[in-house]
């Protein structure tokens, strides 16, 4: 009995982690990273996906990005809570983890100085 419980805790311990993994993972972008770039070249470079939009001033473009995921904070608390639980947490930590901020998206609307593509004014879109 005290083998096949070693053998389970040593098992639970292997597997868990993926929730750790994706709460970590950093992907997206957030806005003020976004001021950083002069070009358009940086923007679709940094994951900025152009739109296609009619009425547009022209030397203005608009860009579909995708929103910041990953925490340092989040990935110690399923930490945490994968040793206290045994590993338990796993069974609920992975989906929430898959699901939280999954696709979300904010627009940018980028203005270009005249003739060229660096970048005028950055500014979130309505």
């Amino acid at each position: 009995m005290k083998r096949i419980s070693v053998c389970a805790l040593t098992t639970v311990l292997l597997l868990s982690g993926c929730s750790v993994y994706m709460a970590a993972s950093k992907k997206g972008v957030d806005f003020e990273d976004l001021g950083n770039c002069k070009t358009r070249a940086c923007l679709v470079s940094d994951g900025a996906e152009p739109l296609t939009a009619k009425g547009l001033p022209k030397d203005t473009e608009v860009f579909k990005v995708q929103k910041a995921t990953g925490s340092t904070g989040r990935a110690v608390m399923h930490g945490l809570l994968d040793v206290a639980t045994l590993g338990i947490w796993e069974v609920a930590g992975t989906p929430i983890e898959g699901h939280y901020d999954k696709d979300k998206y904010y627009g940018i609307r980028v203005t270009y100085e005249p003739g060229t593509t660096n970048i005028k004014s950055i500014a979130l879109a309505k």
